[in-house]
């Protein structure tokens, strides 16, 4: 299990790498969820690479993949918010950060710790993500303009980002409020099979969100060579 789960996260890396060349190529063609989408992808890269040098280096990168999933909350916060239309949701997404930057801090300086995975915070972030999601979905359902021009969503890029994002924070959810428990359960090995099996399966969902992603992208190129 352990190897499948190596393979599985190497061959999640391959894929944002891949994907991100065309996010790269297409860059002027960006509207703003595209931009904060790239930069997300971007923010995985780095959240893997970082996460293997450093649990190499220091045997602990808890802290960094603590860090990381705020910087990643921040990043799906500015997506959500160049996507929904309606102001008050707008000005909750502005303020959420600071409230989930506050919980973060209270979880890794008082409750949890540098040195163990922040359940806390990660399932706040997961929750609010998910209703972003949610309400992002009932609003392409319900958008007027999108109804009166006969549009598809599933034409549209931001259907295909969100869908990523979503299905993605589905799945790993539960992982995220039960994962420092988990920690705790199967010491002295963190890494064994339960858990290794849950992360293959996150591996195997974040190929499948990063491929959605890209559809989002060839989703925008068609509308822009579309209006040129």
């Amino acid at each position: 299990m352990d190897k499948l789960f190596w393979y599985s996260y190497y061959a999640m890396m391959g894929i944002e790498l891949l994907i991100l060349i065309p996010f790269i190529l297409n860059y002027k063609l960006f509207d703003r969820p595209s931009l904060w989408i790239f930069y997300y992808i971007v923010s995985s890269i780095v959240f893997a690479v970082g996460s293997d040098v450093i649990g190499y280096l220091f045997h602990n990168n808890m802290w960094f993949f603590n860090f990381m999933n705020l910087v990643q909350f921040v990043i799906i916060s500015l997506v959500y918010l160049s996507c929904i239309k309606n102001k008050v949701i707008k000005r909750v997404i502005l303020f959420m950060p600071i409230v989930v930057a506050l919980v973060f801090g209270l979880d890794i300086f008082v409750i949890e710790g540098f040195y163990h995975y922040n359940s806390i915070s990660a399932g706040i972030k997961s929750i609010v993500i998910l209703i972003y999601g949610v309400i992002f979905f009932w609003q392409m359902l319900n958008d007027k303009e999108l109804i009166e021009k006969s549009i598809y969503i599933d034409t549209m890029p931001s259907f295909w980002y969100n869908s990523g994002i979503f299905l993605f924070y589905c799945t790993v959810f539960l992982f995220n409020i039960s994962y420092n428990v988990l920690q705790q359960v199967f010491r002295p090995d963190p890494r064994g099979k339960v858990i290794s099996g849950i992360l293959t399966i996150n591996n195997f969902v974040g190929i499948v969100s990063m491929i959605l992603l890209y559809i989002g992208l060839s989703k925008l190129k068609k509308l822009r060579y579309a209006d040129s």
